[in-house]
């Protein structure tokens, strides 16, 4: 693996570590810059992983409840299919995970309350066996 191969694996690893401690606007921001590089499936892969993470700043600020369903709904549309590089993670087992939220969405859309209804907690990010992250240093949380 060259160093900008190494470089966007460990940055990919600190924004899994974000999503997994509920700092989503972080691993929206580090998918973000991955993002702008990437190329073909593999960039729209990740704007739907950035899309699950912004719609999931929706979710645990508890508002904006159309903004929430509507990024569910294209990130699952951008992520179907997607048999490409996944940085290690487990992504069918994730897309499996994000299942009762795409409902959620669904259901949000419709009415259903954004926070009061939700399915549960929020799904965390999972390697495979044998990968062990590196991720980059996560930064000071600003919102302290």
């Amino acid at each position: 693996m060259d160093a900008q191969n190494a470089t966007d694996q460990r940055k990919f690893d600190r924004a899994v570590a974000y999503f997994n401690a509920g700092r989503y606007y972080e691993a929206h921001e580090d998918w973000e810059d991955l993002w702008n590089e990437a190329e073909g499936a593999h960039r729209l892969w990740l704007q739907g992983l950035i899309q699950y993470a912004a719609a999931f700043v929706h979710f645990s600020r508890g508002y904006y409840p159309r903004g929430f369903s509507v990024l569910m709904r294209q990130a699952t549309e951008k992520v179907e299919g997607y048999d490409g590089d996944t940085h290690q993670i487990q992504w069918p087992r994730l897309a499996d995970d994000l299942g009762v939220w795409i409902s959620h969405g669904e259901q949000v859309g419709a009415g259903a309350d954004l926070v009061a209804d939700a399915p549960g907690p929020v799904p965390l990010i999972h390697y495979v066996d044998g990968f062990q992250p590196d991720p980059l240093p996560l930064e000071d949380d600003d919102d302290d």
